[in-house]
């Protein structure tokens, strides 16, 4: 509590001081307008969000300039101060990888879950361009709607080009599912990541590398180091970026079958033959496809013979080695589903309509699964609040794999399997801490330094000692380590030699406290001298600006 106390003190005088910069500026006339983001005026030209050719009731595959141009667009209007655009590289031929990103504050660090789509990563596969570039301008027109909605807008669907009537119940449902995604999750949106292939219409880059083996292998390259060097450039882009976002969730879209396929696509030992290759989060995974195959109207039927459940696992249909869907499962803790949307590659143009309508709500399913199903949380120091550095998390059940919060905030978002799961937060020079949560549950974890919980008293008998916290009560604490006898508890009394260092810790919140009295008492002195000043001149009939006051 003293150390909270010298704390406390610190603050107080830096508010002192920096109010009193704020009046002395203010006195002077020197405080800056706060100014607003205006609104386009052409709201119609917003919403539609055409690209340079043609409107978006138009079905066709983009070439790769169309398809930067449809991006500009959808960034300058319907995504407008909900998107963000970047190059995340260049292909063999020069050609940019542009990746968008939707949220509610793009280019920032959230507390939210992340989703990642990527397309045509085989070059002669391209209907992942046009879905992810749709998906994008469904969320932002989603998105628009609720505000619209939440500002009274009787008119909230003016401009908004859809496929389908807003009033049709379906549609309606699936905007407000999209909105819901937006407003909750990061969403990472690449469209093309072979666009030279594209360009040629063949499966390869220009290098004659298939991207898909090209990634870093578990089986073959023990540890996956990244060696950016021996990597395509689009491989290397890819990673780099995928790093960067660390991605809760991922849909990867391929061609040529109609099933949602899950991790592991690699398979051990040197018999390459197919067969099951069962990842630590396997039942997860299985979740998470299901969520895709039953929300697409003939994936999961009886329609589809070769997957009437419409999963599969990857190795057990046919095994490959360097694999984007494995790496990300293994080095960036995204939960990768690579989906085949057709048994054809390349259909013809007249199918993008249906294609787009049949993988839309689906799309739209696995989404929100992430967004609001994933068991999320903090893990901080429980005497600072603060994130904690070198964190680490693993589930019970779920062997050798651990994932990290973000170093920054401290948060976590993890999709697991349904039911209840034991989860352990541990970091070097930290109890670790194990708590027991359902599934999609908020789960908060503080971590009680050693050398903290060295100077603590004994739990109290019904073993809540402090050492962590779980959100909204959806949590079932454990008993933390017992802290060692002979020092203050929570809010005890301290004892033995600890006194002497609380002794020293009150005389420095005596001197702080002294020092704040004394800037209280300059401010006060301070404001009262302008105070005067300003009096005494409007006597004169004078401004203190120098500018006269009329008559």
């Amino acid at each position: 509590m003293v150390f909270v106390g010298v704390r406390g003190v610190w603050a107080a005088l830096w508010c002192v001081l920096v109010l009193a910069a704020r009046v002395d500026a203010t006195s002077r006339g020197s405080l800056a307008p706060v100014t607003h983001r205006r609104l386009a005026d052409d709201e119609s030209a917003k919403a539609t969000g055409g690209d340079a050719k043609g409107s978006w009731s138009e079905w066709r595959y983009r070439s790769n300039e169309e398809l930067a141009s449809a991006m500009d667009a959808l960034h300058a209007g319907p995504c407008a101060g909900i998107s963000k655009l970047t190059t995340i590289g260049t292909s063999v031929r020069g050609v940019e990888m542009r990746a968008m990103e939707v949220s509610t504050q793009p280019g920032v660090e959230q507390t939210k879950p992340g989703i990642m789509l990527v397309g045509n990563m085989h070059g002669d596969e391209p209907v992942g361009r046009e879905l992810i570039l749709r998906f994008a301008r469904l969320l932002c027109i989603a998105h628009e709607r609720r505000q619209r909605s939440a500002g009274g807008d009787a008119a909230g669907e003016r401009g908004l080009e859809l496929e389908k009537d807003p009033s049709d119940e379906a549609t309606a449902n699936l905007l407000d599912e999209a909105a819901v995604v937006a407003g909750r999750a990061r969403v990472f949106l690449v469209p093309t990541m072979n666009p030279d292939g594209f360009s040629a219409k063949r499966r390869n880059n220009a290098a004659s590398k298939d991207l898909n083996r090209d990634f870093p292998d578990q089986f073959n390259e023990p540890g996956m180091p990244a060696r950016f060097d021996a990597r395509q450039p689009e491989t290397a882009a890819m990673m780099r970026f995928s790093e960067g976002v660390n991605a809760t969730a991922a849909l990867n879209f391929h061609e040529g079958a109609l099933v949602a396929n899950y991790p592991y696509d690699a398979i051990s030992g040197t018999n390459r033959k197919a067969g099951y290759s069962k990842s630590p989060d396997d039942a997860a995974f299985r979740r998470l496809a299901k969520v895709y195959a039953r929300a697409h109207p003939t994936m999961a039927t009886a329609a589809n013979e070769e997957f009437p459940e419409g999963i599969t696992n990857g190795a057990r249909w046919y095994p490959l080695w360097g694999g984007m869907q494995d790496w990300h499962y293994i080095k960036t803790q995204t939960m990768d589903v690579t989906v085949e949307v057709n048994e054809r590659k390349w259909p013809d143009e007249s199918r993008l309509a249906r294609l787009w309508n049949e993988h839309a709500p689906a799309m739209i399913a696995y989404a929100t699964a992430v967004a609001t199903q994933s068991t999320t949380g903090k893990v901080t120091d429980s005497a600072t609040g603060e994130p904690v550095r070198g964190a680490v998390l693993a589930v019970a059940g779920v062997d050798g794999v651990r994932f990290t919060p973000s170093r920054r905030t401290g948060y976590y978002a993890r999709f697991l399997a349904p039911g209840r799961h034991e989860v352990t937060a541990s970091a070097p020079g930290y109890y670790p801490q194990t708590r027991t949560t359902d599934a999609g549950a908020r789960l908060d974890i503080s971590l009680r330094r050693m050398e903290d919980a060295a100077g603590a008293v004994p739990a109290t008998e019904d073993g809540d000692d402090g050492a962590a916290v779980v959100g909204e009560g959806k949590g079932r604490a454990r008993r933390g380590p017992n802290p060692k006898p002979g020092s203050a508890g929570a809010g005890g009394a301290t004892v033995g030699a600890g006194g002497a260092v609380v002794a020293g810790e009150l005389v420095r919140v005596a001197e702080l406290a002294a020092a704040v009295a004394a800037a209280v008492a300059w401010l006060a002195w301070r404001w009262r001298r302008r105070k005067r000043a300003r009096l005494a001149a409007l006597r004169e009939g004078m401004q203190l600006s120098g500018v006269r006051i009329d008559g």
